[in-house]
């Protein structure tokens, strides 16, 4: 018996030690990205395009170049999807916010290889990205119970026992407050128009 419990506590250290080495490399990795990208280092910054690139047409230009003269297009979304990284990644390196970091990161790797696949960057960068995603999703795996019940308390357990007149009294107002908010909305974009924000 003493040495099933000390397999499963063996087990478990392991466990838990890979874990946190999967932590510290998806940290180590997204930090050096995150601060990549606030110090300029990423994409091809607007006014800094290389030659060889702005030379190319627009029609001519291939996914990558495309996708990096873009995203370096814009120094706010290269300062906010460096900073998320940042902070994502440092959340990691707690246990009680390591659950939060993931939530972070998630998207913001499934992004990245979303964009890594169909715009063609470099394979080794679209590997990186998966591993860090199956890292993250391992973590979670370990933390399932614990994800389970935050989402169960997310979710709205009070059920209404309403009379049908209370109830249709309650839909009606419904509609009419949805019906302003879309109005309030409608009006607003069409205030502001679709023009492109110069």
């Amino acid at each position: 018996m003493a040495f099933l419990f000390t397999l499963i506590m063996k087990k478990r250290t392991a466990i838990s030690i890979l874990e946190w080495a999967l932590r510290i490399n998806v940290f180590i990795k997204l930090f050096i990205y995150g601060t990549g990208k606030i110090m300029g280092g990423q994409f091809y910054l607007k006014g800094e395009i290389p030659e060889a690139i702005g030379n190319i047409s627009l029609a001519e230009t291939g996914s990558y170049n495309l996708a990096w003269t873009f995203f370096g297009h814009s120094q706010g979304y290269i300062f906010f999807i460096g900073i998320s990284q940042l902070i994502g990644a440092s959340l990691l390196l707690f246990n009680k916010t390591k659950i939060i970091g993931g939530a972070i990161l998630f998207p913001i790797l499934l992004n990245i290889i979303v964009v890594d696949y169909f715009f063609g960057v470099a394979r080794g960068a679209l590997f990186g990205a998966c591993f860090y995603l199956a890292s993250l999703l391992f973590m979670m795996y370990l933390e399932r119970a614990a994800i389970v019940q935050a989402f169960q308390n997310l979710l709205v357990k009070k059920v209404f026992q309403e009379k049908n007149t209370k109830r249709w009294i309650r839909i009606m107002f419904i509609a009419i407050i949805a019906a302003a908010i879309f109005a309030l909305e409608y009006l607003g974009t069409s205030f502001f128009g679709y023009d492109d924000i110069k």
